[in-house]
């Protein structure tokens, strides 16, 4: 169980430097969080974009443009295809968004042709760590899936039981959010939670223990379980926390972050590659850490395979 999301910086550093692809990486907020990455011996960059514009932007930082790859890409479409083509042919290993609309990028991720996507499908999963908290939490989904089905919520807690594991949870605790503990026929979240739980009993959704519906104290905080006498092995101890939709989980997650001042990473997962996609509200911390749990998430991925 990790402490904090130190812990995974601590643990890339401690592997085999990543080759990253950034697209379209005119963007200095980005080209910061590389070159830290970089400098922290966690990465060797490629970036695609226009060339001219991301060689200003590293001089004007006073970085080394000679430690960097540039790959000159017309538009935003071709930037993709490139890095696409990489990562296929084992010449990248991790994929960074830049400068570029995400709808743009993940086009090019499912493209069925060149494209990279693996799993059923691709959702992202947040790391929060809190100062005053004994454990790191993951989110899923606050950035993709806007209104999940059972079945995307059932694959959303497969990718992220994946990350779970690579980061060394042997039997991650899944909890399904929603604002009570029983179900409700006429809260949809209580009833989804109800039918993923089974999921996990018949075996369909295998590597971890599904508990729900849980309202949000009640999967982290002990007191509550004891004030409330619930008796299962996911309350006041989970490990993974399922929202039911992107409002709750995007709320909760930048809630902790801008609020509750903590610190955050997060990847998207369901390709055969883990991509680093931040928003550029995010810090150059969050993008760093980002980049970090990508490299740790590859390495165990391509290595041991989960």
């Amino acid at each position: 169980m990790l402490k904090n999301i130190q812990e995974i910086l601590t643990k890339a550093q401690s592997l085999p430097k990543q080759r990253i692809v950034v697209v379209a990486a005119h963007d200095e907020y980005v080209i910061e969080a590389v070159n830290e990455a970089m400098s922290l011996g966690l990465v060797q960059p490629i970036m695609i974009g226009k060339q001219q514009e991301i060689q200003k932007l590293i001089q004007k930082a006073g970085y080394d443009l000679e430690k960097y790859e540039i790959i000159d890409a017309e538009d935003d479409e071709k930037a993709s295809f490139l890095a696409m083509t990489l990562i296929r042919n084992r010449q990248a290993d991790v994929l960074m968004k830049g400068l570029i609309d995400t709808k743009v990028l993940l086009k090019a991720v499912v493209n069925k042709e060149f494209g990279i996507r693996d799993g059923k499908i691709l959702s992202h999963v947040g790391i929060i760590s809190y100062d005053d908290y004994e454990r790191i939490l993951f989110v899923t989904d606050g950035a993709m899936l806007i209104a999940p089905s059972i079945e995307e919520k059932s694959h959303m807690i497969e990718n992220a039981v994946k990350l779970a594991k690579t980061l060394g949870y042997e039997m991650p605790k899944v909890g399904m959010v929603a604002a009570v503990e029983k179900v409700n026929p006429k809260m949809q979240s209580t009833v989804d939670a109800e039918a993923v739980v089974r999921m996990n009993e018949s075996g369909e959704i295998k590597g971890c223990i599904v508990g729900g519906p849980f309202a949000i104290d009640n999967l982290v905080s002990m007191d509550s379980v004891h004030h409330k006498g619930i008796n299962h092995p996911v309350a006041g101890k989970a490990d993974i926390l399922v929202f039911p939709g992107i409002d709750s989980g995007n709320v909760f997650y930048k809630t902790s972050v801008f609020l509750g001042k903590a610190k955050s990473a997060g990847i998207v997962l369901g390709a055969t590659h883990p991509i680093v996609l931040t928003s550029r509200a995010d810090s150059s911390l969050t993008k760093l850490y980002s980049i970090a749990l990508a490299v740790v998430y590859n390495h165990e991925l391509q290595n041991v395979g989960y």
